[in-house]
């Protein structure tokens, strides 16, 4: 499909103004100018031009490294407790369809309680702080709905996305493999299975949560 030529910013900024002047919302110019190819950055900076040369003042600035500094501390310690628990639990499942189809080559003969002592207390500790600090997160793109748009949040979401990822493709391509050769076993498929939902479910969630959600009218 071909992509249009854009426009430059004096058609942008001429664009804005027409239909501002018929009353479209914001939201929807800047979701009509961002499914044409125009950055957020370069539509907020037109609409900023437009309400400073509709009222006669400039748009306030105010310095936000204090507070992109406390965003990316807030997101970085949600992903890493996030990665804590849900590794854990992941190997948690292991453990368990280890001793439902005995292997011999990874089975220790321990009790189940000290094989999966460690992965129980990685998910206590990291999991409340998972939540509290999600909660955290969710409060303020509450009271902020700009932060949908940060830079910080964004980037280190698709981060997380992208490493989450990885294991998943791995995971998927081993399994396909083993399919192939015709060694696919019960104990193999449950394991892929637990990482498939773990994974899988964390990707979407984060995925379909890094826009804002739609208005409805």
């Amino acid at each position: 499909m071909q992509v249009p030529n854009p426009m430059p910013d004096d058609e942008l900024t001429t664009f804005l103004r027409a239909a501002k002047e018929r009353g479209i919302l914001d939201e929807s110019l800047v979701g009509m100018l961002r499914h044409n190819g125009w950055s957020e950055r370069r539509i907020y900076r037109a609409l900023s031009e437009h309400y400073a040369g509709v009222l006669g003042v400039p748009v306030p600035r105010r310095a936000q490294s204090t507070e992109n500094a406390r965003d990316a501390f807030l997101y970085l310690l949600n992903f890493i407790a996030l990665g804590f628990w849900t590794v854990a639990l992941w190997q948690i499942w292991d453990r368990l369809v280890n001793r439902w189809f005995h292997d011999p080559l990874s089975s220790t003969g321990s009790y189940l309680r000290e094989d999966i002592a460690w992965q129980v207390a990685l998910i206590l500790v990291s999991f409340p702080v998972f939540v509290v600090v999600h909660s955290l997160i969710q409060r303020e793109l509450v009271r902020r709905p700009e932060l949908y748009y940060s830079a910080v949040r964004r980037w280190l979401t698709y981060l997380a996305l992208v490493l989450t990822a990885i294991p998943i493709l791995i995971d998927a391509a081993y399994t396909v493999q083993q399919l192939i050769v015709g060694d696919l076993t019960i104990h193999f498929f449950l394991d892929t299975l637990g990482l498939m939902v773990i994974g899988g479910g964390i990707f979407a969630y984060y995925l379909l949560t890094i826009d804002p959600p739609k208005q409805t009218s």
